[in-house]
């Protein structure tokens, strides 16, 4: 699949895959119909029995609804570049890290382990109760959000695991809801410090004991956690002023939104601040302190990327998909902005490429890069993306020569 293609006549794939794994690839796609982001998830497997698989689970999520699991929106069927056929899951778009990549920082904490697999638990019990499992239940398939907790992939996750081979199991074979609460147990011991004890890791050994017969249910763990409803605990998520009837689509704020980042280890101080501070000292003093703090909070930031040096002219999209990409991610490019600009570069990127006469791909490659400059220009003025991506994407531009 490549960027810019539509689905169903009305998803259009923008970025991506985001988080390639096994058998399936994730993009970020733009919903054209309903004019929001979304999550389009193809399983690229090309066994018959597994495509058959993976459309009858879709079906089956799409049934589900509670607030810590992944919401589906709509299910079909493409074809890639050979004629094969390629099913697809359309989901919400989800703006966070995997729980994996958090615990890449180190364990959490024991309340916050409780928080969040509190949660966890609560939504395969949602699951379970509507007769569909996960299959695959493990760190990389719990996202950590702005609002808390979301399980993705529920009721696909086994049919993915096969696609990447993953068949073989040890042991003896454990029902779909016993499998998923002992994933539970592992995810749980992941989660918490080494050496911890006390009431989570006794649930975490419960869990790795569960059986069909004897249980316990995710139910029955989301309430020994003390958190059946599935709320987020604030300890972990902090809720952002002023947005708590936002919906899944973030991408669409504003660059200016400043966002809390959910059990990330704090970012290097820049040596800046300390400039910045002197400064404020003396604004104090001279006038009253509203206004002081109105001028701080309206400085302009100073871009902390060096200009890069001039490159071949072939290397161009390489360098301007990233920052459009990281803009998007962060919420400094609106996802409209960003499909627009995705286009421009698309087109230098043809014309980069032409076989035609040199001071004809020259001047074709100019007007390109002016037109693609003309763009940034007015989508700033509109506030469709920041001052600092835009000065970003200007330098890139800078070091093209056709």
């Amino acid at each position: 699949m490549r960027s810019g293609l539509r689905l169903a006549e009305r998803y259009r794939l923008v970025d991506g895959p985001s988080r390639a794994r096994g058998g399936l690839e994730v993009w970020r796609a733009w919903d054209e119909l309903l004019g929001r982001p979304v999550a389009v998830k193809l399983l690229t497997s090309a066994r018959g029995d597994l495509r058959r698989a993976f459309r009858e689970g879709v079906n089956r999520a799409a049934g589900l609804s509670h607030p810590a699991l992944e919401t589906v929106y709509d299910g079909d069927q493409t074809r890639d570049a050979s004629g094969r056929p390629v099913p697809f899951v359309v989901t919400e778009f989800l703006d966070g890290e995997t729980l994996a990549e958090r615990l890449r920082h180190g364990p959490l904490s024991v309340p916050e382990t409780v928080g969040v697999c509190a949660q966890i638990a609560a939504a395969l019990g949602a699951a379970h109760r509507a007769g569909v499992t996960h299959g695959d239940l493990s760190p990389g398939k719990v996202m950590l959000v702005r609002d808390g907790v979301k399980v993705v992939d529920t009721g696909i996750g086994g049919i993915v695991r096969r696609a990447r081979g993953g068949r073989q199991v040890r042991g003896p074979r454990v029902p779909g809801t016993a499998a998923d609460v002992r994933a539970l147990g592992a995810v749980i011991s992941a989660c918490l410090p080494a050496g911890a004890s006390g009431e989570p890791a006794a649930v975490a050994a419960r869990c790795l004991g569960a059986t069909a017969v004897d249980g316990p249910s995710a139910t029955e763990i989301a309430a020994l956690l003390g958190r059946g409803d599935g709320g987020p605990p604030n300890a972990v998520f902090a809720p952002r002023k002023g947005l708590a009837d936002e919906g899944p689509a973030r991408a669409t704020l504003p660059f200016h939104d400043h966002r809390t980042k959910v059990l990330r280890p704090p970012p290097p101080r820049r040596r800046r601040a300390a400039g910045v501070r002197l400064g404020a000292v003396a604004l104090v003093v001279a006038i009253p302190v509203t206004a002081a703090v109105a001028i701080l909070v309206s400085a302009p930031r100073t871009p902390a990327l060096v200009p890069p040096p001039r490159a071949e002219a072939s290397d161009a999209p390489g360098r301007l998909r990233p920052i459009v990409s990281r803009g998007y991610t962060s919420g400094e490019i609106r996802s409209d902005v960003a499909i627009g600009l995705n286009d421009q570069i698309t087109n230098l990127e043809t014309a980069l490429a032409s076989g035609r006469d040199r001071d004809v791909r020259r001047r074709a490659v100019n007007r390109r890069i002016a037109l693609l400059r003309d763009e940034i220009v007015a989508r700033q003025r509109e506030r469709g993306l920041s001052p600092d991506v835009a000065a970003e994407l200007n330098r890139a531009l800078a070091t093209i020569r056709a």
